[in-house]
């Protein structure tokens, strides 16, 4: 195949055998490498095989020569440029496709200097949609882990870029939820220890004495279950980092022992008597006010002068709404990578007030893009007000569901009534090629419309 920029990867799917081979033929001579499908099933196993950047699709599928087959094959092809062939006089059928996702359509007989044109173009479009996905995960490397464009996000990165060429210990204080750990990662991570261990834990999770044998091991026989030597995360640590995530949590007891290794560098093990030597930087973190403890006593002041070599605060979302939208996109790709949020979604992400911060969007968006439908590669308010499972905010429903029933229930009432709204929409209001999208039968369809109020 020609290396020119005009020339590409094209699928054409088409059950009219004559079609196949002009079509193919005049593609080919234009330095186009070609793969031929004559029905949705071989479309879709080429698409997999064989990764073209283009798509020429009949709506005509067989076995009936179907066009709502040939629609319904369109948000499959993940988000490539689709051109769509269409006979004459059926604009209404052209329009639901672009509806649909198809980027451009042909009528039929087809003009081949419109054919050269369109390809040509489409061509472009998809090469210059695989740069900007390049670039923006060349942007998204780039930013630590740490997204966002908020004025405080960047200060944070340029920060931990900075703060990671030391050895001082650092601690990283914010609301719940706002990626503390994120920042000890990326501190690790830039740092001349990124090829050593990232050892955490949760300073809160645990009694004092088991917190104790999981920092600094145990020896064998010093406590009931001891049967062995166990060394600890300070050790597992050497030449890493090591986090201490929810420092303030810490019970008093531990808090002069981690004094002592963050002092001297040395521990002792549980039941043991020779000090052990590890080095490790730390990075702890907390959303507890720790100069109100020192104050109030529940936190050594002296362990925290000896952890606090460099504050580092992340942001709650509330500060920075502006970076919610790409945050949420980003979060969506992971589980649905070709979706979009409609601009109702995008307004009620922006308007909602996150308590539970990056956390609690990132689950929200998650379980949304986990309801989306099988060829639907759009998330609206609704459907994220399903996933936030809060019933202050999911709004009045259109049928009538019961209101005495327990939130599973509710859930699932709420997921049933848009699946079949959604089927029927799709259908046109045929209530039998809906029942055949939901996999019913069409008396089971009526009775559900029935008692979802939607007859």
């Amino acid at each position: 195949m020609s290396d020119s920029p005009e020339t590409g990867r094209v699928l054409l799917v088409d059950d009219e055998p004559a079609f196949q081979r002009l079509g193919g033929s005049f593609l080919r001579d234009l330095g186009h490498a070609v793969t031929v499908a004559g029905d949705g099933e071989q479309a879709l196993a080429a698409f997999e095989h064989q990764r073209p950047e283009l798509v020429l699709l009949d709506l005509a599928m067989p076995p009936h020569r179907d066009p709502e087959i040939g629609l319904e094959m369109i948000p499959r092809f993940g988000g490539l440029p689709v051109i769509v062939l269409t006979g004459h006089g059926e604009h209404e059928l052209a329009l639901r496709a672009t509806e649909l996702g198809a980027w451009d359509f042909i009528t039929k007989p087809i003009d081949p200097d419109m054919l050269r044109f369109v390809v040509a173009r489409a061509l472009r479009k998809a090469r210059l949609d695989a740069e900007v996905a390049t670039l923006r995960a060349a942007t998204a490397a780039d930013d630590l882990g740490l997204a966002g464009q908020a004025p405080a996000m960047a200060q944070l990165r340029a920060m931990v870029r900075r703060v990671a060429q030391t050895s001082v210990s650092v601690l990283v204080l914010g609301p719940t939820g706002t990626g503390k750990e994120l920042v000890a990662r990326a501190l690790h991570a830039c740092s001349a220890r990124s090829a050593g261990p990232f050892v955490a834990i949760h300073c809160g999770a645990l009694s004092a004495e088991l917190l104790e044998s999981e920092l600094f091991g145990h020896m064998k026989g010093s406590f009931t279950g001891a049967y062995r030597d166990q060394p600890g995360l300070v050790e597992a640590a050497h030449g890493g980092t090591l986090f201490l995530d929810e420092v303030g949590e810490m019970p008093a007891p531990m808090q002069v022992k981690l004094l002592r290794f963050l002092q001297e560098g040395t521990f002792v093990p549980v039941g043991g008597r020779v000090q052990k030597r590890a080095e490790a930087r730390v990075v702890a973190a907390t959303h507890r006010d720790l100069e109100a403890m020192v104050r109030d006593g529940s936190f050594r002041e002296d362990l925290f002068y000896r952890l606090k070599g460099v504050v580092l605060r992340t942001p709650p979302l509330a500060e920075r709404p502006a970076d919610v939208p790409p945050l949420a996109t980003r979060f969506l790709h992971r589980v649905a990578p070709h979706a979009g949020f409609t601009a109702g979604a995008l307004a009620w992400l922006t308007a909602r007030e996150w308590p539970g911060n990056v956390r609690e969007l990132k689950a929200v968006v998650e379980s949304a893009g986990a309801l989306i439908l099988p060829g639907c590669n759009e998330v609206d308010a609704e459907l994220l007000r399903l996933a936030s499972g809060d019933p202050a905010d999911a709004g009045a429903s259109p049928g009538p569901v019961d209101a005495s029933s327990g939130p599973l229930e509710a859930a699932l009432n709420e997921l049933e009534l848009r699946l079949v709204r959604d089927a029927m929409a799709a259908a046109g209001g045929n209530q039998s090629e809906a029942a055949r999208r939901l996999g019913v039968s069409r008396v089971g369809l009526i009775k559900k419309l029935t008692r979802l109020g939607l007859r």
